[in-house]
């Protein structure tokens, strides 16, 4: 068992995987780890939108209804983390890239995540990697949804508009997962840092001034190119980092950003493994890379 908030009420339910909770008179988003419905609202950011489908409006329905009581009023639930961290590194550093809180959510007995698994509302969301403490239950749950086409498994519920290709999907998000597994079982050993997991090493390994290598996600890419060099951003809003290719526009310098590029951005590995030093530039932690042995898809001393 994670680490568990017990009798966090719920004040809104924003849609089938995404909630709003009141924890100790705050209001936090709370985003279902291991779970992606499908969309039932268009997204602000139309150039990384998902599609919006009727399988996605339907588990927006389910959703209201699951947290809904006889009254209409909405629950209390569980909230369930994927480590036994303490409560406050899980209110503070278990949080996806909008900052919300990552979690399990249990009402009563029932697992809302795997429920909405094993309805086929949603596949088993393994693109920032497989659950620590249900996979195999999840995998069970996905097997039975698509055995018998429940929701998105069925060609039917969205044949009349827009759908996602859970086959290419299923294989990039393994993939990646194979990844982070493989950083779980030896590249933390080996004194890798992940930004999103260890942002306090990052932090301290800048008054260290000390050089570390860096397990973190490049799936965004080059965001910008400026003054003959590019700039990568990684982490998230909450724990932020950049690096900077200042020989973008030499042979060195292109060979690094082509790797980025073909290799890692959209839908390639993704991870990778940063080395150098990291310092503050205009108050945001940064690091320079010049050299292509400055990257790897490999721990130090594998």
């Amino acid at each position: 068992m994670g680490t568990r908030l017990r009798d966090i009420q719920v004040t809104e339910v924003v849609d089938g995987d995404t909630l709003k909770v009141k924890i100790d008179e705050q209001e936090e988003f709370v985003r279902l780890i291991c779970v992606d419905t499908e969309e039932s609202s268009l997204h602000p950011s139309p150039e990384t939108a998902k599609p919006v489908t009727e399988a996605g409006i339907a588990a927006d329905h389910m959703a209201h209804e699951y947290f809904s009581k006889a009254n209409g009023e909405l629950c209390e639930v569980d909230l369930e983390f994927d480590t036994d961290d303490s409560p406050e590194d899980c209110l503070r550093w278990h949080r996806g890239n909008c900052s919300r809180l990552v979690c399990y959510v249990h009402r009563g007995e029932s697992h809302y995540n795997l429920f909405t698994v094993q309805q086929g509302w949603s596949p088993y969301f393994t693109k920032y990697g497989r659950s620590r403490l249900y996979d195999l239950l999840f995998t069970q749950a996905e097997f039975e949804a698509q055995a018998h086409q429940r929701k998105i498994w069925n060609p039917q519920v969205n044949a009349q508009g827009a759908s996602r290709n859970y086959c290419s999907l299923s294989a990039w998000w393994a993939y990646r997962a194979s990844i982070i597994e493989d950083f779980r079982r030896s590249g933390a050993a080996s004194g890798a840092i992940s930004v999103q997991l260890d942002y306090p090493q990052v932090l301290q390994a800048i008054d260290e001034s000390r050089t570390v290598t860096l397990f973190c996600d490049l799936q965004g890419g080059i965001r910008k190119q400026v003054e003959g060099g590019a700039i990568i951003f990684t982490g998230s809003r909450l724990c932020p980092l950049k690096f900077w290719i200042p020989t973008a526009s030499n042979p060195d310098g292109e060979a690094l950003v082509r790797l980025i590029v073909n290799r890692y951005a959209g839908r390639g590995r993704g991870y990778a493994y940063v080395k150098g030093r990291i310092t503050l530039h205009r108050g945001l932690p940064q690091m320079i890379i010049r050299h292509l042995d400055q990257l790897s898809d490999f721990p130090p001393n594998f």
